[in-house]
């Protein structure tokens, strides 16, 4: 069902009638996770960077032996999706873009390329490797891509206004690649191995077997963990292949949420505002 089974213990949940798997269960992970920020950890660099923006969705994923959080965000006007470096705490992706129902009045006038040019680099030091003229749902667009030492960069700018539609800033992959393991930044070294296992998918019956040896969950244990990051009234409530999956509503916010019926840890967290 999922590349990973991820069971990145949010802060504040606690092991109800459970505990943290094994070491031995996840050896090639295990050894790297005391080195790890937590989910926790990566929420708060997300939103230190998009001043009032609001996590809809995080998870812990793996890119070519690269750990890294993919982060969701919006505002009342973009929406985000950032990479947080597992280790060390770096963003090394940064995508805003306008949401597509939002369209702002331009004059008429098309601004030059040279112009488009000068705006986008009061942005970003960089050098210009393509830029085109584009036109979506009849808004027109400079679609520009730039690079510089380290990142790559791909911007959409309203023709008319100025306005950045989109920013996507991605560090190259080779650099990705070159994760120090063995250096955390120092306000992430607190974080221990139990705020974080990840189970491979060759080993999770292993990690299932051993946790049909703890207590299952109940149904208002699990409820209880869910309430502790989301608000409102449980709409569906759902017990599959050890994993509870819940959804919430609060007035025009849904919640979705995935908790591991032996260890309470949460899985996946995802808030969508209608």
């Amino acid at each position: 069902m999922k590349k990973w089974m991820l069971i990145p213990a949010m802060a504040g949940v606690v092991a109800i009638g459970g505990v943290a798997l094994a070491d031995d269960s996840v050896p090639s992970v295990s050894k790297q996770a005391d080195k790890m920020i937590s989910l926790q950890d990566a929420k708060q660099i997300a939103t230190d960077r998009v001043k009032g923006g609001v996590v809809t969705e995080i998870e812990l994923d793996k890119d070519d032996g690269w750990y890294h959080f993919d982060v969701d965000l919006k505002d009342e006007k973009y929406e985000y999706d950032l990479e947080v470096d597992a280790f060390t705490g770096e963003i090394t992706k940064f995508e805003k873009e306008v949401e597509k129902n939002s369209k702002q009045a331009g004059s008429g006038k098309v601004m030059t390329k040279e112009e488009a040019i000068a705006l986008v680099k009061k942005k970003v030091v960089g050098t210009v490797k393509e830029i085109e003229l584009d036109t979506d749902d009849g808004r027109k667009e400079y679609d520009i891509e730039m690079k510089d030492d380290h990142f790559k960069y791909e911007i959409e700018i309203d023709a008319e206004t100025g306005e950045f539609l989109k920013f996507e800033k991605e560090r190259y992959r080779s650099a990705k690649l070159a994760q120090p393991q063995n250096k955390v930044k120092a306000q992430t070294e607190k974080v221990a191995a139990s705020t974080l296992q990840v189970v491979e998918p060759t080993k999770e019956k292993q990690a299932v077997k051993q946790a049909d040896k703890k207590t299952l969950l109940t149904k208002e244990q699990a409820i209880s963990i869910a309430k502790q990051h989301a608000s409102g009234v449980v709409t569906d409530f759902e017990l599959d292949d050890n994993v509870y999956e819940i959804e919430m509503e609060d007035g025009d916010i849904e919640y979705d949420l995935e908790i591991h019926a032996y260890t309470g840890a949460i899985l996946s967290f995802e808030r969508d505002d209608d």
